[in-house]
């Protein structure tokens, strides 16, 4: 067993050659990594006894089993914030686990996603979606919001061709209220 420290806490990396007496005297100096998050990576072939007996320990110490994953696996970072500086073009799809910037315009056909908000610094006329993993106090900002659809967490709004237009409105922000998606002048 092989163990190093992380952002959130320590990963452990379990082999097919590693046995529950091993990790027993490997762990015994060293209880106190056990006490917070921890990620298991665990490689093809480990028996699943092994696997219980390091939540077990995980457990007994005061932490938590966050993650078993196989060895060099992708993660993406949490609540990391996108920032994109061009257009987004008809077809084209941004999505962010944390909050998404677009230094541009957003073009009909194109879509955004985010678990945080969706900021644009141009025209909004594409699809965007903030507070994608049910933030509903996420927003909506742009220049102009001229989509088709607004979606903030589980609320959907239609868009109405020309609204933003004809009003005259710059920089506005989509927000929840009450459970309805209302869109304003930014003040």
């Amino acid at each position: 067993m092989k163990a190093r420290g992380t952002r959130g806490g320590v990963l452990l990396s379990l082999s097919a050659d590693d046995t529950v007496d091993g990790l027993d005297e490997a762990l015994a100096d060293h209880a106190e990594l056990l006490t917070g998050s921890v990620v298991l990576e665990v490689a093809d072939k480990v028996a699943f006894e092994l696997v219980a007996a390091v939540a077990g320990r995980v457990a007994a110490a005061g932490g938590s089993v966050k993650d078993v994953r196989p060895p060099n696996a992708v993660v993406q970072a949490r609540a990391e914030t996108v920032i994109v500086t061009r257009t987004i073009r008809s077809g084209g799809r941004v999505v962010s686990n944390g909050s998404l910037v677009v230094v541009g315009d957003v073009n009909a056909g194109s879509e955004l996603v985010a678990d945080g908000d969706v900021i644009v610094t141009g025209q909004l006329r594409g699809v965007a979606h903030a507070g994608a993993s049910g933030n509903e106090s996420a927003v909506i900002y742009a220049e102009r919001i001229l989509a088709p659809q607004l979606r903030i967490a589980g609320a959907l709004a239609q868009g109405q061709p020309g609204a933003s237009e004809a009003n005259g409105r710059r920089h506005e922000v989509a927000l929840l209220e009450d459970g309805a998606i209302v869109v304003r002048p930014w003040s």
